[in-house]
């Protein structure tokens, strides 16, 4: 009995701290990915997961859908290239549909601050500037009330942070995510690290799987294949940490 104990616990313990996922960049998947079998003690009482949010969750979308399909878990994509809280997509609206219509437990969000073409205004008409205090004070608004709208459908709402982005317009990204880490009853996954250079800065290459490889687009913002994969797998890894025994495995 003793023995089996230990082999379930050393088990457990490599699946969770050690295992890791392979190379292979998962391409292009389809809106919605199903689920695979179903595996015990994997995020209980999760079933669908939506993400939402801008490119950076487009590129780490599939990765993210392929490590918890492989749990049991259906996962949505419902992330537009360059929206924000603020200007083009209405996320309070869509995360509504999204809510009603496919009724996800969880909802996962990845927003750095976009503000393409910025011309949200405020009460009195004015146009709100990027990055001024106006600008911190309503998208941190913005994102309590889509917690809210999440929240009110049952689900549960993490934000996830981003990886380091140290280039105008999109420096203020860490800055948001720690708004967003004071929106109580919330959730919240530290995966940007995982792109991390010395001391947190930007990086362009990272080890991977035995080699060394570009993460970062020319414009040191987006993310290529590999680092998408690499951000990807480390969310799944982390959600499916903080919902259950068994997880999605790190990447290499």
């Amino acid at each position: 009995m003793a023995l089996v104990l230990i082999a379930g616990t050393s088990f457990l313990a490599w699946q969770r701290w050690w295992r890791e996922a392979g190379p292979t960049n998962p391409g292009t998947c389809p809106s919605t990915v199903p689920a695979g079998n179903r595996v015990p003690f994997a995020a209980h009482g999760v079933r669908r997961v939506a993400l939402i949010g801008d490119s950076i969750m487009v590129q780490a979308s599939c990765a993210i859908a392929d490590g918890l399909s492989d749990l049991g878990i259906r996962t949505s994509r419902h992330a537009v290239s360059g929206s924000g809280l603020l200007v083009w997509i209405d996320w309070l609206a869509e995360t509504r549909h999204i809510l009603a219509t496919e009724h996800p437990d969880v909802v996962v969000a990845i927003f750095v601050g976009n503000y393409l073409f910025g011309a949200a205004r405020d009460a009195s008409n004015t146009i709100i500037e990027d990055d001024s205090p106006q600008f911190f004070r309503t998208w941190q608004d913005r994102a309590q009330a889509l917690s809210d709208v999440v929240r009110a459908a049952h689900a549960r709402m993490y934000w996830v942070s981003p990886p380091p982005i140290d280039v105008e317009p999109l420096r203020h990204a860490s800055v948001l995510f720690e708004g967003y880490r004071t929106i109580p009853g919330d959730h919240f996954l530290q995966s940007g690290h995982v792109l991390d250079g010395p001391g947190g800065t930007e990086v362009m290459q990272k080890e991977t799987c035995g080699h060394r490889r570009t993460i970062r687009t020319a414009d040191r913002i987006h993310l290529t294949a590999d680092g998408g994969r690499i951000y990807g797998q480390q969310i799944a890894h982390d959600l499916s940490a903080d919902l259950g025994i068994i997880t999605a495995p790190r990447p290499c």
